[in-house]
């Protein structure tokens, strides 16, 4: 049964800052979740990078439903569900490779690799030539796009243009996207592991949460000998009206996290030279600000990232109170080799599953987790995202989206609970802005008009 949504405006009141942890561990709002945002949002698949030759596949999915997304001859990419039409079994069980066809492993139905039903052992004898091969294909997401490089997909037909629903968020994913002419490229392999959470936990944290880092990171940043500062950690938060987030530093040109494996301090390293060379290439292509932007960011409702650190993220639910983790390390493509293999190295030791960064945030989602689920008035106290109401004033001309005063601010997980709760209460598509008025190659500008509805 759906919950009413007079009663899910009870339990997220973004306005005020009081959100209820019954988000998190309820099975009906979880079930609600999977129809309402999940199955209408623009979700993240793969990159070019992950398949760049035709009949390349990887294998992911939307909210709980697996999917295939394939590279034709042509070099078009499409995705369709995981799932074969007679029973339902996964037709593909491999997480990437290269194939003209699938073949369902328990009656052998088997599909190309645009989703088309090619073959059915004994069909004659079987359908009596009653089967309808084309209306009998893998069922297709409705739309599928990409924004540099980046493929998305829904399952709404009615779901606005990707440009439309990036919006300003343009802005700031090319502030490392279109950093140098090359772009980015995923490195090969996923790290995966499972969280006992929900997923949401992990989305808001890296939309908006600098807050945490001087705690929970803080026997991480003391190992590697890393100050935390005052000066390091001036920034802003931004939050948008479509719902995704970010948060930055202008104090520095080069990432913590890639700098950790150092012998000793100023050691040169091979990533100093590309640092500077990048740099100088990327103001010429951004601008002097947006060339240096480091930090955090959430495009909603599951894709986050550490924008300059390397890792790019899918938060997958897997129920109400458990989360699969698919990281990717991401390096500039016309990096050296030996900078990409520094990168990974420092990114699998920071960000990984077992990472010394990345094990702090997990024990604390774990924990949360057992909490909600143990628990009965865990789940009936209100939690407190009150940080920066009131406070949030632009201080970057230019610069989309409601800005914090700081890096610490809950005004991204403000505005990330507002969209959630607009996608469980609207039957139909929530509002929209069209507010970034983007070229096809998302080289357009920014307006800021629509951000104050």
């Amino acid at each position: 049964m759906a919950i009413d949504p007079d009663e899910l405006k009870t339990l997220v009141d973004w306005e005020n800052g009081q959100i209820s942890p019954r988000i998190f561990i309820d099975e009906e709002i979880y079930r609600q979740e999977l129809a309402q945002v999940f199955d209408r949002a623009w979700l993240f698949l793969a990159h070019d990078s992950m398949i760049p030759e035709p009949n390349d596949f990887f294998s992911t999915y939307m909210g709980g439903d697996p999917v295939i997304v394939s590279r034709l001859a042509d070099g078009s990419v499409t995705a369709f569900l995981n799932a074969c039409r007679h029973r339902g079994m996964k037709v593909c069980r491999a997480e990437d490779g290269n194939a003209k066809s699938f073949m369902c492993t328990y009656h052998g139905w088997t599909y190309d690799n645009e989703g088309k039903l090619i073959n059915v052992p004994m069909s004659e004898e079987a359908y009596l030539g009653d089967l309808d091969y084309s209306q009998n294909g893998l069922l297709k997401v409705a739309q599928i796009d990409s924004y540099r490089g980046l493929h998305f997909a829904t399952f709404d037909p009615e779901a606005p243009p990707l440009l439309d629903y990036l919006g300003d968020m343009t802005f700031y994913l090319d502030s490392f996207l279109d950093q140098t002419p090359g772009g980015i490229e995923f490195l090969p392999g996923v790290i995966k592991w499972t969280i006992h959470g929900n997923w949401k936990m992990g989305a808001e944290q890296f939309g908006g949460d600098a807050y945490h880092a001087v705690i929970t990171h803080a026997s991480s940043f003391g190992a590697y000998n890393k100050r935390r500062d005052r000066d390091s950690n001036m920034g802003e938060q931004a939050a948008l009206r479509e719902g995704h987030t970010t948060g930055y530093s202008l104090a520095g040109t080069k990432s913590e996290l890639r700098d950790i494996l150092r012998h000793e301090d100023g050691e040169h390293q091979p990533s100093d030279d590309w640092e500077a060379e990048k740099l100088a290439i990327a103001e010429q292509r951004l601008g002097p600000e947006r060339a240096k932007l480091r930090g955090h960011m959430n495009v909603f409702p599951n894709f986050s990232g550490l924008p300059g650190q390397a890792n790019l993220r899918i938060w997958h639910p897997k129920g109400p109170n458990k989360f699969e983790i698919w990281s990717f390390t991401v390096v500039d493509k016309d990096a050296p080799d030996e900078v990409k293999r520094g990168t990974q190295l420092s990114a699998t030791v920071t960000e990984g599953a077992a990472g010394v960064v990345e094990s702090d945030d997990g024990e604390n989602w774990d924990l949360i987790g057992q909490l909600l689920e143990q628990g009965h008035r865990t789940r009936e106290m209100k939690w407190n995202y009150t940080m920066g109401i009131g406070k949030e004033d632009r201080m970057h001309a230019g610069f989309p989206g409601k800005l914090s005063r700081t890096i610490m601010s809950e005004g991204p997980q403000r505005a990330f609970y507002r969209r959630w709760l607009e996608f469980m209460t609207s039957a139909k598509w929530p509002y929209t802005p069209k507010s970034a008025q983007a070229a096809p190659n998302g080289t357009g500008s920014a307006t800021v008009s629509e951000h104050a509805r």
